[in-house]
This record gives structure tokens, C-alpha cells and sequence, in this order.
């Protein structure tokens, strides 16, 4: 609704990530870093430009964790090479993770209503 009213608290952070997409219809796989993170999304910056709705696959490895994911996700809005991307399907997982490490970037052991 434009409100700017985020859904999930965001949490500052700065990992590598490997992206996987079409370019100009070809596959690629991209090195970018991460710049800040939620549980159902990320900002990152990428040596590329993607294109609103355009989906991806990110690798990353969680801060604070040695737990790797590889999740689907949709390019939301894009200014440069920063974008922000929405994680879609989670499984139920890949969610807890998401959920325990920004709990835990965020100074928190139980997660928020």
C-alpha cells in the first residue's frame, strides 16, 4: 500500500552470496554480497542488472551460523546494482533459520509476535 510499513524487521549484514538467473537469456551465476537481511527477504549487491519480477536462486551461508541455503526468490525493486529481493516457497526450514538468525541479529532468543 506504499505505507512503507516493512513486514519484517531488517538486520545489517555483509556475506558473500552466489546467484543463479537468466541474463539476456543466459544462465548465470553471479558473486554478489548481501547488505542487509530479513526473514523474508534481502538487499544485496550484484555486478548485474536484474530486472523487477525477475527470479533468482541465492546461495548464501547465515551470519552467525554454518547453516547454507539455497532459496527462491523475486527481484522486488532495483536501484544499480543494489536490489532488494523477496524469498519465495521456504520451506519449513529454511523459515526457522531465517527466523533463529535474525533473532538472533537482533538481540532477541524468542521471536516477536
Amino acid at each position: 500500500m506504499g505505507t512503507g510499513v516493512r513486514r519484517s524487521q531488517r538486520f545489517r549484514v555483509n556475506f558473500p552470496i552466489k546467484l543463479f538467473t537468466v541474463v539476456q537469456q543466459r544462465r548465470c551465476v553471479l558473486q554478489g554480497r548481501s547488505h542487509d537481511l530479513s526473514e523474508a527477504g534481502m538487499a544485496i549487491y550484484i555486478p548485474a542488472e536484474l530486472q523487477v519480477g525477475q527470479m533468482l536462486q541465492i546461495e548464501f551461508i547465515l551470519p552467525e551460523s554454518s547453516q547454507r541455503l539455497g532459496v527462491s526468490a523475486m527481484v522486488r525493486d532495483c536501484s544499480g546494482f543494489r536490489c532488494g529481493v523477496e524469498f519465495l516457497s521456504l520451506t519449513a526450514t529454511e523459515q526457522k533459520a531465517l527466523t533463529d538468525c535474525c533473532d538472533r541479529l537482533g538481540g532477541t532468543s524468542t521471536h516477536p509476535q
